[in-house]
């Protein structure tokens, strides 16, 4: 899951903080197509949760060990790179 770059981009976001589709899809320049297909897949593996604020679905990482995880990625692949 974390090996796709777009996936990666999204949790950097998210590890930030909470966004909803249309937030990510305007940082990312990405069609919320894209964004939802994304969220819907890390959702499925626990990556991601989401909240609803009316009628707005809001996406935000809870889960400390997978903040940490995504960090450490993330600074692995810029060791790399």
């Amino acid at each position: 899951m974390l090996g796709n770059p777009k996936r990666l981009q999204l949790l950097y976001l998210l590890i930030q903080h909470s966004m909803s589709v249309s937030e990510i899809s305007t940082k990312l320049n990405w069609e919320q197509s894209g964004v939802s297909h994304q969220l819907q897949l890390l959702r499925k593996y626990n990556l991601v949760q989401q909240r609803r604020e009316g009628k707005t679905v809001i996406y935000h990482l809870e889960d400390p060990q997978v903040m940490t995880m995504i960090a450490d990625v993330l600074s692995h692949a810029e060791k790399i790179i």
